[in-house]
């Protein structure tokens, strides 16, 4: 399997010069704009995946799917794009009641839908929360999904004040309201106007979102492309592009070759790829704060029991005979093994250049609540390389051979490195005995229902989390609020159930420390880095591009894109 995938890649590597010699001109055939505009009317960008191939959200919903919406449509509250912050967005504040239950949101005025559809008011809100948590909402054909569902309806209802203030009752206390309602989170907001007259199919056809740009058309698998608003947006006025298409490529040299003829105008490829462009001219842009966290899952730690009466990892079937006690490492010091076994500081190096900062627990940033600075500390002696105490700890777990055992194989947008990530990790576990053989397979047509259903125990996979809140972490992870089902017991469930009742930001603080321990302690991954998003663009044509790395798809804030209006490119 790892042969038939190097001579895969050798080929793919072999097939750029051909795509150079024939060329992909598009984009960049266009005709110049006049000096002191964007020198093309189509920016074209080259990523690795759409995710999903459709417009409405709650169809088996994830915020990763964010990116197509993005140019479109705008949310309650923005993460900034500078500094990662929550800021006034189609809501201009919003202030939490003091036992946490409720929130009052004063909404902006003037903001108009596409097409016609009218102002944004209260009746917008009242309806993409129905989207989202009416089990029978009149006129939505698919059930709502999505692992931030559970605290998106949080909110139980909402109390119209008037056509622009509204107070949100929450079920329990709410204090991440502004996360599941912000850019980072599937909420965005839709024109109830629309849904009223032309029914759901038209938010496929034609949606009616409030952002700078309108949906043009999308071509299923290969792009979306939209087009510039007809006036200026109410929020920054005329974005420098007239059009803006999203390709999608999931072969790494293809995107190369796009870039290089300029068919496309920026891209995500691998670090080494990104060092050579450069010293070629072109330019390297990072997400302005950390985006993502780069794991390895270790699939099958269904360790936690179903409880119908309160809902306790009943969902997606739930865990019963789910857990195979044979599989090696549902033993603790299997995993802790694993995690020895792995040569971070090579992997620094040679894949991420040393562009990137390393990971204690999965889910948890130095800049955000239940933060332990002790894991730095403690770290280097629960989960350092360490290869006789590896093979020290895998004998005593009844492994002196080592075993057997797969890893999922796929590519995922904004983390070019995946494949070779697996690849030298494959290397590593065989020096301690674990012979791991790589499945080539897609995201989205089999890992994804493996994982959902529970199937994927004995699999080792290499994931991208983005940023978010901390209990959104935890629900979607570990609680079973999603498909990932990561590391799941009755433990972390029970500690997770009385964090949402918890007010008091100090004692919010403690709990979140208390589950970070926990999963530090019981090594339920094999935690590697904090990266940043990195895409290299041309600088002939573009000049920045803000993003916070916060953003739901983790690249956003696409009408932020600013185009090289002089005659030199934009190297700075």
């Amino acid at each position: 399997m790892r042969q038939a995938q190097c001579w895969k890649r050798i080929a793919l590597l072999l097939a750029v010069p051909m795509l150079l010699i024939l060329g992909l001109g598009g984009a960049e055939a266009q005709a110049p704009a006049a000096a002191g505009k964007a020198k093309v009317d189509r920016l074209v960008l080259g990523l690795i995946t759409p995710y999903l191939d459709y417009i409405r959200p709650w169809i088996n919903g994830t915020a990763d799917h964010n990116i197509v919406h993005d140019p479109v449509f705008e949310w309650l509250i923005e993460v900034d794009a500078e500094t990662g912050q929550y800021k006034p967005w189609l809501a201009d504040s919003w202030e939490m009641v003091p036992d946490g239950r409720a929130w009052r949101v004063k909404l902006h005025k003037g903001v108009q839908f596409h097409h016609g559809h009218g102002e944004f008011t209260a009746k917008d809100v009242v309806h993409n929360h129905a989207l989202w948590c009416d089990d029978t909402y009149q006129g939505r054909k698919d059930p709502p999904s999505s692992g931030y569902r559970a605290g998106i309806c949080a909110v139980a209802r909402i109390e119209v004040v008037h056509d622009h203030e509204i107070v949100m009752h929450c079920k329990m206390p709410c204090l991440d309201m502004p996360f599941y309602y912000s850019s980072a989170a599937d909420v965005m907001i839709f024109s109830k106007a629309q849904w009223d007259k032309e029914g759901e199919m038209a938010y496929e056809a034609h949606p009616a979102g409030t952002g700078p740009y309108i949906f043009k058309e999308q071509q299923l698998s290969r792009y979306f492309l939209y087009e510039r608003a007809p006036t200026p947006h109410w929020k920054h006025g005329v974005v420098d592009w007239k059009e803006l298409q999203m390709t999608w490529t999931l072969e790494e040299p293809t995107r190369l070759a796009q870039l290089l003829a300029g068919e496309t105008h920026l891209t995500e490829v691998n670090k080494d790829l990104i060092e050579q462009l450069v010293a070629k001219g072109y330019k390297l842009i990072r997400s302005r704060g950390t985006a993502q966290q780069i794991e390895i899952i270790f699939g099958g730690l269904y360790f936690g029991t179903e409880d119908p009466a309160t809902g306790r990892y009943t969902e997606h079937g739930g865990t019963t005979g789910k857990l195979d006690p044979k599989l090696p490492w549902t033993n603790k010091k299997v995993r802790q093994a694993m995690n020895k076994a792995i040569n971070r500081d090579e992997l620094l190096r040679a894949l991420y250049k040393g562009r990137v900062r390393p990971m204690y627990v999965h889910g948890f940033y130095p800049d955000l609540p239940g933060w332990d600075p002790t894991w730095e500390k403690r770290f280097p002696e629960l989960y350092g390389y360490d290869v006789p105490a590896a093979k020290r700890l895998l004998a005593e777990a009844g492994y002196p051979n080592g075993f057997k055992a797969k890893a999922f194989l796929f590519p995922f947008a904004g983390a070019p490195e995946l494949l070779p990530l697996m690849e030298a990790v494959q290397t590593q576990l065989r020096e301690v005995g674990i012979d791991l053989e790589l499945e080539e397979t897609d995201w989205v047509a089999n890992v994804i229902p493996r994982l959902r259903d529970r199937k994927a125990s004995g699999y080792l996979l290499a994931v991208p989390p983005s940023k978010k809140a901390v209990e959104a972490q935890i629900a979607v992870f570990n609680a079973g609020k999603a498909f990932l089902h990561q590391f799941e017991t009755d433990d972390i469930y029970k500690m997770w159930e009385d964090l949402r009742q918890m007010t008091d930001p100090v004692a919010v603080d403690t709990q979140l420390r208390k589950i970070g321990n926990y999963k530090f302690e019981n090594f339920e991954i094999m935690p590697l880095f904090d990266v940043y998003i990195e895409v290299v663009v041309d600088p002939k044509i573009i000049d920045d591009w803000a993003f916070s790395g916060w953003d739901g798809g983790d690249i956003g804030h696409t009408w932020l894109i600013k185009a090289c209006k002089q005659e030199r490119p934009c190297v700075k």
